[in-house]
């Protein structure tokens, strides 16, 4: 009787080890799937203001962009800055939003630096989007805008970011940019279309500011390469075309959008006007002497560099998936251990 007693008990406990170990298992293998799940984008519930820079007042504006307030040449960069308030800390997102042609002309062409033409101060007093951060803002980071291989006209985008040779990056102040996805075109190139970008960031604290630069499209360029007639931002009549930001998180009626006079295009810059300057090579020491002054060169120009692949965790959470994968495994193991037969007691 005892013994049978016994090997009752010891049935029992070895039901009670495995059903532990099955729970154990099972929920920790669901926690793991859990925390691998994105983060939703946290709710905006401050405001947003978008300015531009008017380079003949020398002061940011946060109306539109004319021949009485600027002068901007094909191939020049219109600066912008965007002040978001009142942000819970964490995952946000926001469109960038462009007119690439307006009434069949290329306008906006692609996205670059906004201190690559003109270097106006981030905290500038005059327009609307004056971040709380300012005037000692902490420090930026940037994020490169991908590369756009639409083809418009016969030629692609990408080859007009060659020819001008811009830096193109996005800045941020207050957080970092973890995505940024490729150009999405809408619209007939030959009337009004649109480009826009997703840009996701990870604010730190209420307030964020973003900068960015809006490449003027040059005729030298579109359509003259493909041996068609002269088609940049100079050759847009009559209504003007826009810089635009929306839906942060989603919410329509965040938005913002800025516009540019054809009356504010004068000129065009050459090739590689506003390309990055590389050092001079010094040449090598002559035999018996100084070394000769290095002797001038044309910047070699290359592909900026793109990514759209997020940058590393700053919160410590990327280590919690390992942990629980651990977890899991050694509850697997209990499990597996606890259905061996043991060999009855004498």
């Amino acid at each position: 009787m005892r013994a049978d007693v016994l090997g009752r008990h010891r049935v029992s406990g070895r039901s009670r080890t495995r059903s532990i170990g099955a729970t154990f298992a099972v929920v920790l293998v669901a926690m793991l799937v859990l925390v691998q799940q994105p983060a939703p984008a946290r709710a905006a519930g401050g405001s947003v203001n978008l300015d531009q820079w008017a380079s003949l007042d020398v002061a940011w504006q946060n109306g539109n962009l004319n021949g009485n307030n600027s002068r901007y040449p094909e191939g020049g960069i219109v600066p912008f800055r965007l002040a978001v308030e009142s942000l819970a800390t964490g995952r946000h997102t926001i469109h960038i939003n462009y007119d690439f042609t307006a009434g069949g002309h290329k306008a906006y062409d692609f996205l670059a630096s906004w201190n690559g033409w003109r270097q106006p101060n981030p905290c500038g007093g005059a327009g609307g989007a004056i971040s709380s951060m300012c005037p000692s803002l902490p420090v930026s980071t940037s994020f490169a805008f991908p590369t756009d291989p639409f083809v418009a006209n016969g030629l692609s985008v990408n080859t007009a970011e060659v020819y001008s040779g811009v830096a193109r990056r996005l800045t941020i102040w207050g957080g970092t940019i973890t995505s940024i996805s490729r150009a999405a075109h809408s619209g007939s190139v030959n009337g009004n279309s649109t480009a826009d970008y997703l840009v996701t960031f990870r604010s730190t604290g209420s307030a964020v500011l973003l900068a960015w630069g809006g490449h003027l499209a040059q005729s030298a360029f579109w359509d003259t390469a493909a041996g068609g007639p002269r088609d940049g931002a100079g050759q847009v009549s009559g209504a003007p075309w826009h810089m635009r930001t929306l839906n942060l998180d989603g919410a329509g009626a965040k938005n913002q959008d800025r516009s540019i006079q054809p009356s504010a295009i004068v000129g065009e810059l050459p090739p590689f006007a506003l390309a990055p300057k590389p050092p001079a090579t010094p040449a090598p020491p002559a035999p018996g002497g100084n070394p000769p002054a290095a002797p001038g060169h044309r910047p070699k120009v290359t592909s900026p560099p793109t990514s759209t692949i997020a940058g590393p965790a700053t919160d410590g959470a990327a280590a919690v998936p390992g942990v629980l994968a651990f977890l899991a495994i050694a509850g697997l193991a209990v499990l597996i251990a606890t259905t061996r037969r043991r060999p009855a007691r004498r």
